[in-house]
């Protein structure tokens, strides 16, 4: 082919440094453009058919060599809905055919892109600066899984959250083992227990468990506070259920004493179960037994036995309040004694100072014989109540403790049905303790400390912002402080990412070299970011010096091949 054989591989030399410099121009051109992937300028040589020792000259062809698995740097970007891919896939996309009542009318085939600069239009969908809609999986609001298998176009709604009614709550606390209560004595066995003889109705599980208004003061008196948290009824309406935990130390056992009419300190002793000693001239005294620990008083000053009841009063009554154990009231028509955890009346008749008729008519209530530790939790029904109507609720739950401190038998949830706080009926509400959630340890503080409680409904809210979270997930947030995923994401991979098709705006479209799309790709997505140009200017520049000198070279051999076409025809001169 010789001279013009060397002119023809020159100008394919040409043409193929000029689709190199196309390349470069527009890599250089989009170096700044989000999610672009450059395209670089790959060369080859096509030779005829001939014989080796006589190899005919060929030409060369450019082609476009994708970078499309060659990743951009990945930046900040202070706009929430912005999103890059760290690793694997495409984010999935639909293009607008159309609008139809204002709303826009998507082309039923999917593109793929690496840009990710979305933000919401007028009509809350995501869309990118190229005008691409983002596509991904609705989560189910029950489950909080991603619902179906083929990707939709994302729409936020701008509507109100409704409320959610409040049905379970998570409720963990330690109850200090001796709680310090007003009537609490570390040396008095059971001074720090709820005394329902204190109270008009017993408040335990056992009796009506409800506390009158009027006896509210005494009742937080003898109880330790253990939380309070606002729950939501249908409507989103805040309540708040107050809690307070009392410790009762087992069944409540209730007894009746009864004895005759007595007329002297004797009687009156041996009517309690003690004894009366008559001393020798110089003091008498009266013991009296009392949950098996003896009491002793010293009657006068002069000797000779008691035979009035101001002088029994009189001497019990000059020992104050015997160590904080035994007192005497309301002297003039009836004797009160208090001894422990019990309450004894006796009613006094007679003529003047005389004691002719001392009787035991009140009932007695005392701990029973089990010495496993029971608490009682209740909640504050009417916050307004006056009288004799009821303002605290037993929950109906006896959470008894063995010696270790853990529950037994172990409660994991308990149920109070209808509870109602000020009128306002919340339904069936699950007290949630999960697994030893309750415990029973010692705390030098003396009160329950509770350590979760957290409650699953809430007020209707209104939507403040969207964000991307770590998961991928667009996440909705509202006033009333819930966050709600509303869809996930979906990447897309391909077998061959170099055979996709270009498409405007950074897009792509599958084709048979690129093989079907896998959704589910290897990579995450990253929120509050976008994915830069790949375009390395500098390495561009190198590559635009070499393509201008290679172009120049083959400038150089048709310039070449004309001077020697040109002595080839000057010879016939």
């Amino acid at each position: 082919m010789g001279i013009f054989g060397a002119l023809t591989t020159a100008v394919t030399g040409l043409r193929a440094q000029s689709f190199a410099l196309e390349r470069i121009s527009d890599n250089i051109a989009n170096s700044q453009t989000t999610g672009y992937k450059r395209a670089d300028a790959s060369f080859a040589d096509f030779v005829p058919d001939s014989p080796s020792r006589q190899q005919a000259l060929g030409v060369v062809n450019a082609f476009s060599r994708p970078t499309n698995t060659i990743q951009g740097d990945i930046a900040n970007s202070e706009v929430t809905t912005h999103i890059a891919v760290n690793g694997d896939g495409y984010f999935i996309i639909s293009d607008q055919t159309d609008t139809i009542d204002g709303l826009p009318v998507f082309s039923g085939e999917d593109l793929y892109t690496r840009r990710g600069d979305f933000e919401f239009d007028q009509n809350g969908y995501l869309v990118n600066a190229a005008g691409y809609f983002l596509k991904g999986l609705p989560i189910d609001p029950v489950t909080g899984n991603p619902s179906g298998s083929s990707p939709s176009v994302i729409r936020v709604s701008n509507d109100f959250l409704p409320a959610g009614a409040t049905t379970e709550v998570d409720y963990r606390a330690n109850l200090a083992d001796f709680p310090l209560t007003a009537s609490a004595n570390s040396s008095i066995p059971g001074s720090e227990l709820i005394d329902p003889n204190d109270f008009t109705a017993d408040p335990t599980v056992g009796g009506t468990g409800t506390v009158q208004a009027n006896e509210s003061s005494l009742f937080i008196d003898q109880s330790i506070a253990g939380g309070a948290i606002t729950a939501f009824d249908q409507a989103g309406a805040s309540v708040n259920i107050q809690l307070r935990w009392a410790k009762t130390d087992g069944p409540i056992t209730q007894s009746t004493h009864t004895g005759a009419a007595v007329g002297n300190a004797a009687d009156l002793a041996a009517g309690m179960g003690g004894t009366y000693n008559d001393g020798t001239n110089t003091s008498d005294t009266l013991t009296l037994t009392a949950g098996g620990t003896p009491y002793s008083f010293t009657i006068g000053t002069g000797g000779g036995e008691v035979n009035t009841l101001t002088d029994l009063v009189n001497a019990i009554n000059g020992t104050a309040t015997l160590n904080g154990i035994v007192q005497a009231s309301n002297v003039g028509g009836a004797l009160s004694l208090t001894a422990l955890d019990y309450a004894e009346s006796f009613t006094v008749g007679g003529d003047g100072d005389t004691v002719t008729g001392l009787g035991l008519t009140a009932n007695t209530y005392a701990p029973g014989a089990s010495t496993a530790d029971t608490w009682n939790l209740f909640y504050l029904a009417d916050s307004n109540a006056t009288g004799t109507s009821t303002a605290w609720q037993n929950i109906g739950q006896d959470y008894t403790f063995a010696a270790n401190g853990q529950l037994s038998p172990a409660i994991t949830s308990t149920t109070i049905s209808a509870l109602t706080v000020n009128g306002v009926n919340l339904g069936d509400i699950t007290l949630d303790h999960g697994s030893n959630g309750i415990t029973q340890f010692a705390d030098p503080n003396g009160v329950a400390k509770v350590t979760d409680i957290n409650q699953d409904g809430f007020a209707a809210g209104e939507l403040i912002g969207i964000d991307v979270s770590e998961e991928g997930r667009v996440v909705a947030s509202y006033t009333n402080g819930r966050a709600v995923d509303l869809a996930e994401i979906t990447l897309a991979s391909f077998n061959g990412d170099g055979g996709l098709a270009k498409t405007d705006g950074g897009a792509f479209r599958a084709t048979p070299n690129s093989g079907a799309p896998i959704v589910g790709a290897l990579g995450s997505v990253v929120g509050s970011a976008l994915e830069g140009s790949n375009t390395d200017i500098a390495d561009e520049f190198t590559k635009l010096i070499v393509t201008q000198q290679a172009y120049a070279a083959n400038t150089r051999i048709i310039s070449t091949a004309d001077e020697m076409v040109t002595e080839a025809l000057n010879m016939i001169r």
